[in-house]
């Protein structure tokens, strides 16, 4: 790996300038061997030639003519020569062409070899001055190098066991040039104590592992400069076996880079410690804003829940006491329906209370949207005013959703008041729906499957941001005090989300609003729905029934026994279960069993119906319930449930719902 940063660069250029010098120095021994050898060579082709032309000289010399004088030879000269033969004149020629010939020659390729000598001398000459040269340039850059980056050499000729440092690497550590002798032991002993074990077991597994990069970190105490950090690098050569035989290497002071990390290193814990704090103080920030918003919501929902309640207590307890006065008939009848209507208010607000929390109990089934919308446009239009167009939109292949069209219908009612007025001078309502894929990775409510969307759009004056981010509240409401509960769009998001989907909402000044429904898609096909129990003659009430109503609620526990008694039932009444079951364990005969869900004394409702299946395993059993928390454990168990409040007409169908059905299925364990 690279050394990173000033240190990396300046070994990097080390390492390049030492190659470039190994190579420099490599060719100029090949070169001067070359030259050795070529030098060698001519020197034995020019005695070669010596010798020839000396041989070619001494046979001259024993020629008849170089033999005899001149002063001999003139007289003879003179003197008619007999005629020398033919042969004689063949042999002499013969003679003389050889030796011109042999002279040529051998004078040719003196000359030859000579030019031949002088010019590789002169280019072997030049070529060796050159890379003297450059090995100088590199030996000079090498040591300057070395010397201003504070990098000193080391050379550990394995198999020698001979190692040598350069100066400057004695200066590293503060050692006299020539007063240490290098050697294995005599670096172990200059690396600090601490570092000792780590710098050994670096350059073992560099030489175990044949590793060609040895890299190691330590401290070393300078006598002058104190503690300092050293980084060794290297590399490992190994022969054609893969013994490790030579390594080589440098090191460089990198006092100043840990010096710079262990600050950074500090400063980024300080910082860390620093953020810890902040996050701490922030989340402590938080739960204090939390908890006063949950204590401003809680104050809100109070108030807004005691206001609307008080409203209506005033309405029933003012025609009681008006009541109790005397009254007209008239007056009677119209105190009585006011009390009425302010009951039904009650009940409806406390509705919207649990769909917010998700308390409220549903039913939902599979449902055609398409058709449901289309049911749905005439009572709209009965809420809407006559300026307001209604628009209906349901593509081909919609899935049925999973829903409670009940409180769908009740949600739809909701937003259509909404939209109206929002849209005082009139528009448009578009009602829309579709098909929609989520994925729960990156849905912001982390909804993910098949969903069926359905869109409520108007063309009215539309919230501006700040209005837009608590339209979800429970009791938020822009309009004035009196116009209504606050109530609305809150019921909407807790009905959606109880339902398995979302709420979602979209709006601009000026532009209308869209407040999207995300519903679960339902699996199965939508049935025709079942329709309320017809209205049944006394005579099919299968009365009197006997019954035990179990209630801890003293006024209910009245109220209700004398609606058993007006619809003709005999009834035993108990305020506990422990108290039911002793009293059917004592022998009271009951033909049903009216229990209230949620009571005190340890068992519930749900636990006695439990204990009668178990004891008395054909007896109906019928429970009710305002709780809002119960629904899925009474479903989970198979029973029939009637919900509070509940009108005697209410209470009919449903004894005579239970007594058809009989025992039901045997409750098993509570599901979650």
């Amino acid at each position: 790996m690279r050394e990173g940063g000033p240190d990396g660069a300046r070994q990097t250029d080390r390492t390049r300038i030492e190659d470039e010098s190994e190579q420099w120095r490599a060719a100029a021994r090949e070169e001067t061997d070359a030259l050795r050898a070529e030098r060698d060579r001519l020197r034995e082709e020019l005695a070669h030639r010596t010798v020839q032309l000396r041989q070619a000289e001494a046979r001259l010399r024993e020629h008849p003519h170089a033999r005899e004088p001149a002063r001999e030879a003139l007289p003879r000269a003179c003197r008619p020569a007999p005629p020398p033969t033919a042969e004689e004149l063949h042999v002499a020629v013969e003679a003389l062409q050889a030796v011109a010939a042999e002279l040529k020659q051998a004078n040719a390729a003196l000359i030859e070899a000579n030019a031949a000598l002088e010019q590789r001398v002169a280019a072997r000459t030049e070529a060796l001055a050159r890379l003297d040269r450059q090995l100088r340039d590199s030996e000079e850059r090498l040591g300057l190098t070395q010397h201003y980056a504070g990098a000193g050499t080391w050379d550990w000729d394995i198999k020698a066991g001979r190692i040598t440092w350069s100066e400057e690497y004695c200066d590293l550590y503060g050692i006299a040039p020539g007063s240490v002798t290098p050697s294995y032991d005599a670096w172990i002993a200059s690396v600090a104590p601490v570092d000792r074990a780590v710098a050994e077991a670096a350059l073992q597994d560099c030489l175990r592992r044949r590793d060609p990069d040895f890299r190691v970190e330590y401290r070393i105490h300078h006598p002058q400069r104190g503690e300092r950090w050293l980084a060794g690098r290297g590399r490992l050569v190994c022969d054609e076996r893969g013994e490790p035989v030579r390594l080589i290497g440098l090191n460089i002071d990198i006092t100043d880079r840990r010096r710079a990390e262990l600050a950074i290193a500090a400063v980024n814990e300080s910082l860390r410690r620093e953020v810890e704090q902040e996050a701490r103080a922030r989340e402590a920030a938080q739960a204090r804003l939390f908890q006063t918003l949950k204590l401003e919501a809680l104050g809100q929902l109070t108030g807004g829940v005691a206001h609307d309640f008080n409203n209506l207590l005033a309405v029933i307890t003012n025609g009681v006491a008006l009541l109790r006065r005397g009254a007209d008939p008239p007056r009677r009848e119209r105190l009585l329906d006011a009390m009425d209507q302010a009951a039904h208010r009650g009940a409806d607000l406390t509705r919207r209370l649990l769909s917010f929390a998700r308390r409220q109990a549903l039913r939902p089934e599979p449902l055609d949207l398409g058709a449901w919308l289309e049911d749905m446009r005439e009572l709209l239009a009965r809420t809407l005013r006559g300026d307001i167009a209604i628009e209906i939109e349901v593509p081909a292949g919609l899935w049925p959703a999973r829903v409670d069209a009940a409180e769908l219908e009740l949600t739809l009612l909701n937003l259509g008041v909404n939209a109206r007025d929002a849209m005082p001078r009139g528009g448009r309502l578009r009602l829309s729906a579709g098909n929609l894929w989520l994925d729960a990775l990156t849905d912001p409510d982390r909804l993910g499957g098949a969903f069926v969307r359905l869109c409520v759009e108007d063309t009215g004056t539309g919230m501006p941001p700040e209005v837009l981010a608590r339209v979800f509240e429970p009791f938020f409401s822009t309009k004035d005090v009196g116009q209504g509960t606050g109530l609305g769009l809150a019921q909407v998001y807790g009905f959606a989300r109880q339902s398995g989907g979302a709420a979602r909402i979209a709006s601009r000044p000026g532009e209308g609003t869209r407040v999207t429904l995300l519903l679960p898609r339902a699996e199965a096909a939508p049935g025709a729905a079942a329709g309320p129990l017809p209205e049944a003659p006394p005579a099919e009430q299968r009365a009197p029934l006997r019954l035990l109503l179990v209630e801890d609620d003293e006024a209910v526990a009245e109220l209700t026994a004398e609606m058993l008694r007006q619809l003709g039932h005999a009834v035993s009444r108990v305020a506990s279960a422990p108290a039911a079951l002793r009293v059917l364990a004592d022998g009271l005969d009951v033909e049903l069993v009216l229990t209230d869900v949620v009571m005190g004394g340890g068992e519930d409702g749900l636990d006695l119906a439990r204990r009668l299946r178990q004891q008395r395993p054909g007896l109906p059993v019928l429970l009710t319930s305002g709780y809002g928390g119960v629904p899925a454990r009474v479903a989970a168990a198979g029973l029939p449930l009637l919900r509070k409040p509940y009108s005697p007409e209410e209470l009919r169908r449903a004894l005579l719902a239970a007594c058809e059905a009989g025992g039901g299925r045997e409750a098993g364990p509570e599901r979650a």
